[in-house]
């Protein structure tokens, strides 16, 4: 799943100035840790360094990282019905495109590279 834009309760992150050109957006990504081919991903924390550096300090984006283990709502966005990864990042809402070009290559190399097999099948 690409990043996606979604405004989440929490994202009121302007200070309170005469300038309305502040205006920024929380976008998340959710990593299914079961993929729709019954794998596994197993993404350690160490893993998001790269991810971390480019949003920080290309875009200077605010970005974390969670592991839900359970399905639900956290952080103030909508039901997700499956235990996931959630990358969320909030940052200028002009840069939102261009971030999300930048970092999804990133995140799917960690994926893949993070993704184990479950059930190999015997060959005959």
């Amino acid at each position: 799943m690409p990043l996606t834009t979604t405004t989440a309760p929490h994202t009121l992150l302007c200070p309170m100035v005469l300038t309305p050109t502040c205006m920024t957006h929380t976008i998340r990504r959710v990593i299914p840790v079961i993929t729709d081919d019954g794998d596994r991903v197993e993404i350690p924390y160490f893993a998001w360094a790269d991810v971390a550096h480019v949003a920080e300090e290309e875009f200077d984006a605010e970005i974390s990282f969670h592991l839900h283990p359970e399905p639900g709502a956290y952080h103030g966005f909508p039901y997700v019905p499956f235990a996931h990864y959630s990358i969320e990042v909030t940052l200028d809402e002009e840069r939102v495109e261009a971030f999300k070009e930048r970092i999804n290559p990133l995140v799917n190399e960690i994926i893949e590279s993070h993704t184990k097999q479950l059930g190999v099948p015997v060959g005959r």
